[in-house]
């Protein structure tokens, strides 16, 4: 998950020693969604809503559940769009120069947080003079940065006062990315690791963040931290990858469900863990016939459906 000194859209086209940030898409990519019945262990009536070709990306559920919100790039920007699922019909949301990325709907409804880069840096493609991730309402208008904080390259709302950052370093040749915790209300960090993965999370109790370790680099873990814990919790081991399969493809986005437990994919495998201690990831569906990887995995509130970026198979020749 190498990232390209080109800039955000070219992420994808190289290797795997650096992280991915705000452009978490190749060329081709797809938003799929499909219904989840945890206890049937199903996930059907997959569709895609971004038919044709392009990327489109970072997909989440607006609180109701009823629409999901996604990045797409057009030309040489990026912007967000909007699909209701009962019309079918597809808005955008925002008509901009700027890179946006991360849509994230706000749990009082009223708009929707995203990274903002109008100025990026030329080696990470992050925002580099003003805070990056911002408040915007459903006319697409800016509001307000969300903290002060720079350098945001992907971000979770654990609470309306705690947000989980992984903020993005400014020595391209250090590489010292980090997690963090960051209250609204005093601007404290709390360290959650300094090696993370691109997958932002919380706790059904919104107390806790959720992410990815990546310090061990043969064990991955997804864990748990609060501004008042001493240590992460460790939850549960990433999926390892088949014997023989590259490490590009090791998995490493992941979605919580209101149940406790967790959804990642390792290529159009779904797994699921159960979120009891001693278990681990277990397959729940393949779907091949998504034609592609799946990436960026979110769910909606009450855990009936699911949102995600697919990375397309490229046509045989």
């Amino acid at each position: 998950m190498s990232f390209s000194f080109r800039g955000l859209t070219q992420a994808l086209l190289l290797t795997v020693a650096l992280p991915v940030f705000a452009a978490d898409a190749p060329p081709d990519v797809a938003v799929f969604v499909a219904r989840l019945d945890v206890k049937a262990g199903t996930i059907t009536e997959a569709r895609n809503i971004t038919p044709g070709k392009g990327s489109h990306f970072q997909p989440a559920f607006t609180p109701d559940g009823n629409a999901v919100v996604y990045a797409a790039t057009r030309g040489d920007t990026n912007n967000i769009y909007r699909h209701d699922l009962l019309s079918g019909k597809t808005a955008a949301v925002t008509d901009t120069t700027e890179k946006l990325y991360s849509p994230t709907p706000l749990a009082d409804g009223s708009g929707f947080s995203a990274i903002r880069v109008i100025t990026a840096d030329p080696a990470y493609g992050i925002e580099m003079n003003e805070p990056s991730l911002w408040r915007f309402g459903w006319d697409g208008k800016p509001v307000a940065p969300v903290v002060p904080t720079k350098r945001i390259g992907y971000h979770a709302w654990i609470n309306p006062d705690l947000i989980a950052a992984f903020v993005v370093d400014d020595v391209p040749q250090r590489n010292d990315h980090k997690a963090v915790l960051i209250s609204r209300t005093t601007g404290q960090q709390t360290l959650l690791t300094t090696k993370p993965g691109r997958s932002l999370g919380r706790t059904a109790d919104g107390k806790r963040a959720l992410f990815v370790d990546q310090t061990d680099a043969n064990r991955w873990i997804i864990a748990a931290q609060g501004p008042g814990d001493a240590k992460p919790q460790v939850l549960i081991e990433t999926p390892p990858l088949p014997e023989g399969d590259k490490p590009a493809n090791r998995p490493q986005y992941f979605v919580s469900l209101p149940d406790g437990s967790f959804i990642m994919a390792r290529g159009h495998l779904f797994l699921r863990w159960d979120g009891k201690a001693g278990s681990g990831f277990q397959p729940l569906a393949d779907l091949p016939e998504l034609g592609g990887a799946v990436r960026n995995i979110a769910a909606s509130a009450d855990g009936t459906k699911l949102a995600f970026s697919v990375t397309l198979n490229p046509p045989k020749p």
